[in-house]
């Protein structure tokens, strides 16, 4: 975390080696899957498959089947999420589930294609990531589980193999899409509950119809059943686990970390309430904004909560938690400065300390980026002759590496800017972020992250329509004794 970065030779791309480390967690996940399906195949399978292809010519194909659909989850990844790169445990996370969905379906086929879980990878993965990885990569476990029930069973039972696929991806779609990405355990299991009915209809649907009468229905409606259950069962079951395993942020996690019993939090309300209190409105804005641009509220809303709290090692020299005395009047502009750079890096230590996960513990030392205090900078220009280092007055810091880094930065400065401002118009508000965010630009601060200026503009208009709501006059109302009540 050097304070004198260069914005030179930056770019918004993923380290090179992350594209490395993504192949070989598709790889494992390839051996895996392709291990259990031979296993499967040579001790559990009970059909010779509709290819009906010798053992060997079989499993060559299905070598050369499974590595296409893995090379295609992977150019998905790397060309339209190429965001995950920069968290690679997240993509451990998310092929991790992927993998148990695809094993668990493989041991399932030994007693009924109908025990299937065909929206599981939906609604396991969804908590982890946005709605279109979630959709996409449950279509994909179906395509590996279609081509599994393909290659081992018989010509007879071919619809269960149409049935799945429009099953699942019917599932798949109502579990990622029916309920709003936010959302907390209970709201998660009754999702899981309609994509389950859902489930049953469709299925119901599509026997009914092929038999022209509901007895393929009614033999298979208890391993549906089961399917359905299961799915409800192992998702409440298996989503903590990689929540603390991975120590990943779900929407369970992040409201889990803005609640005011939060260790971190508590301590910010009781030790540093100036703080607690910007952080707060950081928070109102960063939510708006986050939702303009497309990115999730809850985590914008838990990194304005956490990315301040390396204010608690020196809580008294920060100005919110000041009542008239301040202590940097009586020490050397260069020692204030090294007290108020250093909360960034503080604040990244105390969320590790208390497992904050990564992508909320990086606003910690992303909101201030790079850039210098200027206050300190010029009072310290003031007391000397001399040329003054303006890198010993820069935050220790790194430049944002996401929109969310970003968004963080610039509700965070915004908040304190209007807050400091006489007489605040929507006009003024709206000139002030003009020039901060046109600040930030030349000073390279949004050089390692993929924000668009289309992003910046409707942030900027974000913050403009909410400052009325947050920052209104408070209006005297007669009381009826001659007095005024604030509004």
């Amino acid at each position: 975390m050097e304070a004198e970065k260069s914005s030179e030779n930056i770019s918004y791309d993923p380290p090179k080696a992350a594209y490395w480390w993504t192949a070989g967690i598709f790889a494992i996940v390839y051996a895996v899957i392709y291990i259990s399906l031979v296993v499967y195949i040579h001790f559990a399978a009970n059909g010779s498959g509709i290819l009906g292809l010798a053992d060997t010519h079989a499993y060559v194909l299905y070598a050369f089947v499974f590595l296409f659909f893995f090379v295609a989850m992977y150019i998905y990844i790397v060309v339209s999420r190429r965001e995950l790169l920069y968290s690679l445990k997240r993509v451990g996370a998310i092929m991790s589930l992927f993998t148990i969905v695809v094993v668990i379906n493989i041991v399932l086929m030994a007693f009924s294609a109908y025990l299937i879980c065909v929206a599981l990878s939906a609604m396991l993965i969804l908590p982890f990531t946005k709605k279109r990885d979630a959709f996409v990569l449950n279509i994909f476990s179906c395509l590996v589980t279609l081509f599994v029930l393909i290659a081992t069973l018989e010509h007879n039972e071919f619809p269960a193999v149409a049935f799945t696929l429009i099953a699942g991806l019917i599932g798949g779609a109502v579990a990622t899409y029916s309920f709003p990405s936010g959302m907390t355990r209970v709201v998660s299991l009754l999702r899981s509950f309609v994509t389950g009915c859902v489930t049953i209809v469709v299925y119901f649907v599509l026997l009914s119809t092929y038999r022209l009468s509901v007895a393929p229905f009614v033999d298979k409606i208890m391993y549906i059943g089961i399917s359905v259950s299961g799915e409800l069962l192992l998702t409440a079951a298996i989503v903590p686990v990689v929540e603390w395993v991975f120590n990943l942020t779900s929407d369970f996690k992040l409201m889990e970390l803005i609640n005011h019993k939060a260790p971190l939090i508590k301590r910010l309300i009781k030790e540093a309430p100036g703080t607690f209190n910007h952080c707060l409105a950081v928070a109102n804005f960063a939510e708006i904004c986050a939702d303009a641009i497309g990115e999730d509220p809850y985590l914008a809303r838990a990194c304005a909560y956490y990315h301040d709290v390396g204010k608690l090692n020196n809580v008294m020299y920060f100005t919110e938690n000041q009542a008239g005395y301040n202590p940097h009047d009586e020490i050397l502009p260069e020692v204030s400065a090294e007290i108020i750079r250093k909360h960034t890096v503080d604040g990244y230590e105390l969320c590790k300390k208390h497992h904050i996960p990564e992508e909320v513990a990086r606003a910690t030392i992303e909101h201030q980026g790079t850039l210098p205090i200027m206050y300190f900078y010029n009072k310290a220009k003031s007391l000397t002759d001399g040329d003054v280092d303006i890198n010993e007055y820069r935050y220790y810091g790194e430049i944002p590496t996401g929109k969310m880094g970003a968004i963080i930065m610039i509700c965070d400065s915004s908040e304190a800017a209007i807050r400091a401002m006489d007489n605040p118009t929507g006009e003024k508000v709206d000139k002030l972020l003009k020039a901060m965010i046109d600040d930030r630009l030349k000073n390279g601060q949004f050089d390692n992250c993929a924000i668009t200026m289309k992003d910046l503009n409707a942030i900027r208009l974000a913050i403009v329509g909410a400052y009325g709501g947050l920052y209104h006059k408070r209006i005297k109302y007669n009381n009826g004794s001659g007095g005024g009540t604030n509004v």
